[in-house]
């Protein structure tokens, strides 16, 4: 694989943000040009609707990400990105693009990553920064899906994760107990674990490991959870991948995504969903029976952003083994 360019520093705030904001937030406004950290940036469109029912535009989403950039962006440096691509809002037709073609701007970072369908290296976007998070948007990208390795190594994730999915008829409490379950375990295993809302229906729970194994050694480690979750909860949790054959009133617990070049969700990336939600920090005192997901939107997450954001910001400080974890693990049943 082949970078276009240097990796960049970590991710910092850009000076312009409030610049960006009030260029974005003026509704006198229909399109923008900006000079923004040295890169010329057009924002169009504004006053397009993307989110219908609630009303939700361009420029909103466009708000979103810059107010959230500084949160976000630590979670897509250096990550290809799959564009999901909404350009006329989430009830007009959408569509995927891994290949990031010849006509962007110079600035844009990509990598070139062999593709077996095609038989040829295909550039996939990066975003590294607060231009190419906006130019990105700018393209109809309502959410952002990274790999869970960085461009440099793709064998190698720096994370590693449960999906939590409810089957048909399954309240979001099940999911709760679901997460719950699964905790306890991680917590046997002395593994330290971020949670999250999907943004959907379920819940994540990310554990940030050291940038040493394989895709095949952490799917292993997350399957002896798992099973050992399902012990917490008799019943409640299934590993049955299609949807049709899952026990009603189930979680389907994925692990399969902790794959090469596989994706998910973003912390704080919204979700093309009707009400605009986010995937959104949770701490564990809030999983409790009541929760509601749908309380996280592209509007309330930025009322409570300042605590939000804290539950996430010793991410990246926190590097773990899966040799420790099994140690515990097996120290746990003595």
């Amino acid at each position: 694989m082949t970078l276009k360019s240097p990796p960049h520093k970590r991710p910092q705030p850009s000076q312009n943000l409030k610049q960006v904001l009030a260029a974005v937030q003026n509704k006198q406004n229909r399109e923008v040009h900006l000079h923004l950290d040295g890169r010329d940036l057009k924002l169009t469109h504004l006053d397009k609707i993307y989110f219908p029912k609630a009303g939700y535009s361009k420029r909103d989403v466009l708000s979103y990400y810059a107010t959230v950039s500084p949160f976000l962006l630590p979670f897509l440096k250096d990550r290809p990105l799959v564009l999901h691509r909404f350009p006329n809002g989430i009830a007009k037709p959408a569509f995927y693009q891994k290949e990031a073609g010849a006509s962007i701007p110079e600035w844009i970072r990509t990598v070139e990553i062999f593709s077996e369908t095609k038989g040829h290296n295909v550039a996939y976007f990066l975003i590294d920064d607060l231009p190419s998070l906006l130019y990105m948007t700018n393209l109809g990208c309502i959410e952002h899906n990274p790999f869970s390795a960085r461009a440099d190594d793709l064998d190698q994730p720096d994370y590693m994760f449960f999906d939590l999915d409810p089957s048909e008829g399954c309240p979001f409490s099940g999911v709760v107990r679901a997460a719950q379950a699964i905790i306890t375990v991680l917590q046997r295993a002395r593994l330290k674990f971020f949670i999250k809302t999907s943004g959907a229906t379920g819940l994540h729970l990310f554990i940030p490991i050291k940038r040493k194994y394989d895709f095949a050694q952490v799917r292993a480690l997350l399957e002896i959870i798992a099973r050992l979750a399902d012990a917490e909860e008799p019943g409640l949790l299934t590993r049955i991948f299609k949807v049709h054959d899952r026990p009603s009133h189930s979680v389907f617990v994925d692990v399969r995504q902790n794959a090469y070049a596989q994706s998910l969700a973003s912390v704080f990336s919204l979700r093309p969903r009707e009400g605009a939600p986010v995937s959104t920090p949770l701490s564990s005192q809030e999983l409790k029976p009541t929760l509601r997901p749908e309380r996280w939107n592209i509007e309330s997450v930025l009322g409570d952003l300042k605590s939000r954001s804290k539950l996430w910001a010793n991410f990246w400080q926190t590097q773990q083994t899966l040799e420790a974890a099994l140690s515990a693990l097996e120290n746990s049943k003595s």
